[in-house]
């Protein structure tokens, strides 16, 4: 492990559907043309992640010589649009955009890049990869893969009022959250073309890792599963470091 000292963080903007998404880029000092790593973030979720999970894992990464993109999708963090307003296709589109704006980055090689989803991210950075090529390594954390599964995991429906699904602080329109329901990824496990890690917490509440389980089973690529227990967001700090170190690994590795 070699770290490279004072890397450029730099806000910017993603253009995706006529938006501009806001994002951070992170560059290490001392590197030409260094490879990047998309992250994508989960539902409800922003380009820094519960507990700055992203933005200290991009930081241990560009420590190492590697760039590093994380943005927030449409209706998220700093991006426009109201979160009542998003369906999980803008999330698909607004990746295969940004994995589109790396290639314009003149700082960096994005030939062949990285990708990092979480829950909703992984499921979305699992259906980014699909087919690719240019995708060297993929990185799925807490991976929420069959949405229609975890609708019928829900104990009690939220509640509906005048078109909305209210969830907590947030409300989706009904349609939005009706096509959201329908995605799944699980039978793209087989036109994945990168090395796969997936790292799932065997007590997370939210996304149960048997479907974690079940994608990687399907995988025909050098692949590699690694279990923790620190819930659905890795809510350890420990933990958090063990993961650091295992995404790290597998990004020098194939990148």
């Amino acid at each position: 492990m070699f770290f490279v000292s004072n890397p450029r963080e730099e806000f910017v903007k993603v253009p995706s559907a006529g938006f501009e998404l806001a994002g951070v880029l992170h560059l290490p000092a001392g590197v030409s043309k260094p490879k990047p790593v998309l992250f994508l973030h989960g539902f409800t979720g922003n380009k820094s992640e519960a507990g700055r999970l992203y933005t200290d894992m991009a930081r241990v990464l560009c420590a190492n010589g590697f760039a590093a993109l994380r943005f927030d999708f449409r209706c998220h963090g700093d991006s426009p649009l109201p979160f009542e307003e998003f369906a999980i296709s803008y999330a698909v589109e607004d990746a295969l955009n940004a994995a589109n704006f790396l290639k314009t980055l003149a700082e960096v090689d994005a030939s062949r890049f990285a990708v990092i989803g979480l829950s909703m991210g992984g499921g979305v950075a699992a259906n980014l990869a699909a087919g690719r090529d240019d995708i060297a390594a993929l990185v799925l954390l807490a991976p929420a893969l069959d949405w229609p599964e975890l609708a019928q995991r829900l104990s009690q429906p939220p509640p509906v009022r005048e078109g909305y699904v209210y969830m907590g602080p947030n409300r989706m329109r009904v349609e939005k959250i009706a096509e959201s329901m329908r995605f799944s990824v699980m039978h793209l496990a087989e036109q994945i073309k990168a090395p796969t890690l997936i790292v799932h917490a065997v007590d997370d509440q939210v996304v149960p890792i048997s479907q974690a389980k079940r994608f990687y089973e399907k995988l025909k690529v050098e692949k590699k599963f690694l279990e923790v227990r620190a819930g659905h967001v890795f809510d350890d700090y420990h933990v958090r470091r063990e993961i650091e170190k295992e995404v790290l690994a597998w990004v020098k590795g194939h990148l």
